[in-house]
């Protein structure tokens, strides 16, 4: 009892003498102690699991094209299509029209060659008249000038007839060119609203194929979102259960070799109490819960008995 008197009267001076550096070091082994304490009790807590990341999938591109781009495209596809139908129909109506004038040219050569042939028959008929009349000694009577008159107007008859029956022709042929160009129009109006509705058929086609990719999508995408929300879930879930199993194996263990985690703490707040004055070790021993609550009976008995006695 004396000696533990001296020992108290030692560290009452040594603490009015060193009242600073003891604080400091009270300090530094209140942290330290607390720190162990801490560091002891988070080993005794088994690692969480981390399972591989749950998979996840590549997403469908939805098709975003708006209706103007899609009555761009339809209008592409079926440019070759509209450039080949109106060149088919100028094509047409020039064919015609060369046909007309080749039929032109026809009528004017066998209107020619049809003039030449009365005009010869005519001339030869005049001078068989005129031989006629010659032998029979009436070159210069009334009847030769009749006959031949007769013969003149039959021929001039006979012309007019051909030219009249060529212009009729031609004037024909005239008419049917000049109704070329309605035709061709007509024809032009006939193709747009058979391009038109061939158009607006293919328009109707990508728009339905659109919509119908993007609900595909969205639908596809959707399940995928699900698939993978499954999945983080389940991940979740089996991370739990075997983080659980460590636990339940961690406080058996802990059941059964609690006394060395005692032990571990123990020895620590010794090695830092012993670096302070006994004054403060002791009013620490007393006054830390930690201390009290993670020794366990037997090394707190040891502790008290060491620095509070």
């Amino acid at each position: 009892m004396a000696n533990q008197a001296v020992d108290y009267i030692r560290e009452a001076i040594d603490s009015i003498l060193h009242g600073k550096e003891n604080k400091k070091k009270r300090t530094e082994a209140q942290d330290n102690i607390s720190e162990i304490i801490g560091s002891i009790k988070s080993d005794a807590l088994p690692e969480k699991p981390e399972l591989p990341d749950a998979p996840t999938y590549e997403r469908l591109e939805k098709d975003e094209r708006t209706d103007d781009e899609l009555t761009k495209s339809a209008e592409d596809e079926l440019a070759a299509y509209k450039a080949q139908g109106e060149k088919g129909i100028d094509k047409q109506i020039a064919a015609e029209e060369e046909g007309y004038r080749a039929d032109m040219d026809a009528a004017q050569k066998n209107h020619d060659e049809a003039a030449e042939s009365t005009r010869r028959t005519y001339e030869s008929a005049k001078k068989n008249t005129d031989n006629d009349m010659l032998k029979r000694g009436l070159a210069r009577s009334s009847i030769a000038a009749n006959k031949k008159a007769a013969l003149e107007q039959n021929e001039a008859e006979a012309t007019a007839k051909l030219a009249s029956a060529l212009n009729e022709k031609l004037q024909a042929l005239n008419e049917r060119i000049d109704a070329l160009a309605a035709k061709r129009e007509e024809a032009l109006n006939d193709f747009n609203l058979t391009y038109a509705a061939k158009l607006t058929e293919r328009i109707n086609e990508l728009k339905k194929e659109r919509d119908e990719k993007t609900e595909e999508a969205i639908k596809y995408n959707n399940s995928l979102t699900e698939k993978e929300h499954n999945a983080e879930v389940d991940k979740a879930m089996k991370e739990s259960d075997l983080y659980g199993e460590a636990l339940d194996q961690k406080k058996k263990e802990k059941e059964l070799g609690s006394d060395a985690d005692y032990k571990k703490i123990y020895d620590a707040v010794v090695s830092e109490l012993r670096k302070i004055n006994l004054n403060d070790a002791r009013d620490i021993v007393l006054n830390n819960p930690d201390i009290r609550e993670n020794v366990g009976n037997y090394y707190f008995y040891l502790l008290y008995d060491e620095f509070c006695r």
